[in-house]
């Protein structure tokens, strides 16, 4: 390449002459290259760093890296197999290491897992949050600083916002959502005479997105095309860029997030969600207006009012509301979107339990009324036993991730039987250690909907132990001790208060040929296949 030099006559008058740039021999090599050396020779980077780091990566004693193929296999693709394979060698590292009482390492691209017997989770109810934190744990697996906004870093108050029921605000929140659904299934359900292809995992989530919204935001915020659009794109947004994060090497995230059009498409609907939460503030503090006016307010309670009234510091709600709604949301929603989903897919799977089930909730209709009119909806569906272990079989077999509860080591820590954890370890057990382990589960292969039903005839306390939601060394879906999900009784009782009512009014099927679509494993993660389909129609008399 050349460049003019100021000694030759040029356009403008000036003297000039052509002069060579200066190239380093590195730089000469560099643009030689075909395309596809190059490619070869980024990879090489890519994959060389990549190794490097992870020779950084905390370790706790004693736990190895399970998953080579054998010991020729490179660390790069056992870390790319993971993606596809996580299901598969989650499972034999349980029956490998968990069962004989040993930890082992899932080896991510973005950061290692020390997965710890389950034997350990027993402790985790004496263990506090300032030693092993389930917050700092989400933090690191869904919402680091590249994956949106320090999500997950918020959590704390909307703990305490669900979890507060001193004055009796969940029973207060249910009864608004039970209200909400009865307008929900009317606009959302599809009105069908006769069987028609529904894409029910498109209904449901937005039957819930108004029933948690209610409870978030009330009732004028709940129904504003801003708050479905809202519940229905940034929860998938949110989970696919936190997949996509999780398959790549953390010093690649600073780059990569800025690339990925779910996080554009985030940053612009959490700028856009303060347009649902100040009307949301502005009704809350005229509600208290006209009640220390002694005037009557026709406003139902709900997260985002709670919030204002009973945090710290009033100023900071003020100035994260957005971001404290939809840490409230996506667990609120996803999940219990799939459960539904998953239990309608085994139901259309075994359909002689259709009749079974639909019985059950007919009876308890007619012993105890429709649901929240004698009585309140949390104690009405505690009546549908078999629901519940249809739906605790049908969670077994399709829970929403095969490793759970997650912690993260905030300090060094030792297990009252010397296993030493150090600081900045991530921690995490098998979920699904009951679809595989027979000595939890006989027969775990086979659906049996009357599993949990017939353990909880054989005590009192067994009775409560198996019930849908309740943490258990057997079911860690909703995890486990003083930091186990805080929402899961209203999600349960949200999930039954969908199911009784669907059931009731609808039948399903699969379509022609069709069999029970097939779970995606990808990472930890276990979806339904989104193009499923279910064929519906209204029940027949």
């Amino acid at each position: 390449m050349e460049v003019p030099n100021a000694t030759s006559l040029g356009d403008g008058g000036i003297a000039q002459h052509p002069q060579p740039v200066l190239q380093s021999p590195i730089t000469e090599s560099l643009l030689s290259l075909t395309p596809f050396q190059g490619l070869a020779l980024f990879l090489c980077f890519f994959w060389g760093y990549s190794s490097l780091a992870v020779h950084r990566r905390i370790k706790v004693p004693g736990a190895p890296v399970h998953g080579y193929w054998s010991w020729l296999e490179p660390t790069w693709l056992l870390q790319l197999r993971y993606a596809k394979d996580a299901h598969k060698i989650i499972a034999s590292g349980y029956k490998k290491y968990n069962l004989k009482g040993k930890p082992f390492v899932l080896r991510r691209q973005d950061l290692d897992v020390t997965v710890l017997p389950t034997k350990y989770v027993t402790e985790l109810r004496t263990i506090p949050n300032a030693k092993l934190s389930r917050g700092k744990a989400n933090f690191m697996e869904w919402g680091d600083q590249w994956a949106m906004k320090n999500l997950w870093s918020h959590i704390d108050l909307p703990i305490k916002a669900i979890s507060e029921n001193r004055h009796g605000q969940q029973g207060k929140y249910l009864e608004a959502m039970r209200r909400e659904f009865e307008y929900a299934v009317e606009v959302e359900m599809p009105k069908v005479d006769d069987w028609t292809a529904v894409d029910i995992q498109k209904v449901i989530p937005m039957i819930l997105a108004r029933m948690v919204g209610k409870m978030i935001v009330g009732k004028e915020a709940c129904r504003s095309p801003e708050w479905l659009d809202l519940a229905e794109h940034f929860t998938e947004d949110f989970v696919t860029a936190s997949i996509i994060m999780r398959m790549l090497p953390k010093w690649t995230h600073a780059l990569v997030t800025n690339l990925l059009p779910q996080r554009w498409r985030m940053r612009r609907r959490l700028r856009e969600a303060v347009n649902i939460t100040n009307p949301c503030v502005a009704r809350h503090e005229e509600a208290k207006k006209k009640r220390a006016r002694g005037e009557e307010v026709d406003v139902e309670d709900n997260m985002v009012g709670w919030m204002l009234d009973n945090a710290p510091d009033k100023q900071y709600v003020l100035d994260h509301l957005p971001i404290l709604i939809l840490v409230i949301l996506v667990p609120a929603a996803h999940t219990t979107a799939m459960g539904i989903s998953n239990l309608l897919f085994h139901l259309c799977e075994y359909p002689e339990w259709d009749e079974k089930l639909v019985d059950e909730i007919v009876k308890v209709n007619e012993e105890f009324g429709p649901i929240g009119q004698k009585m309140p909806a949390k104690d009405w569906v505690t009546k549908l036993d078999l629901l519940d272990s249809f739906f605790n079989e049908s969670q077994r077999l399709s829970q929403p991730l095969s490793i759970t509860p997650n912690r993260y080591a905030v300090e060094d820590f030792t297990f009252k039987d010397g296993l030493h954890i150090p600081k900045g370890a991530l921690l995490g057990w098998v979920s699904i250690h009951n679809q595989i382990d027979p000595k939890i589960a006989p027969n775990p292969d086979v659906f049996d909907p009357l599993r949990s039903y017939r353990k909880r005839q054989v005590s009192a306390e067994e009775a409560a132990k198996h019930l849908a939601g309740q943490p258990s060394l057997e079911n860690l879906t909703f995890g486990f001790g003083s930091q186990a999900c805080p929402g899961r009784n209203i999600a349960i009782t949200v999930l039954k208060m969908i199911l009784s009512r669907i059931l009731r009014d609808y039948e399903f099927k699969f379509g022609e040929g069709q069999a029970r679509p097939k779970n995606i494993h990808l990472l930890e993660f276990i979806i339904p296949d989104p193009n499923a389909k279910l064929m519906v129609r209204k029940r027949r008399a």
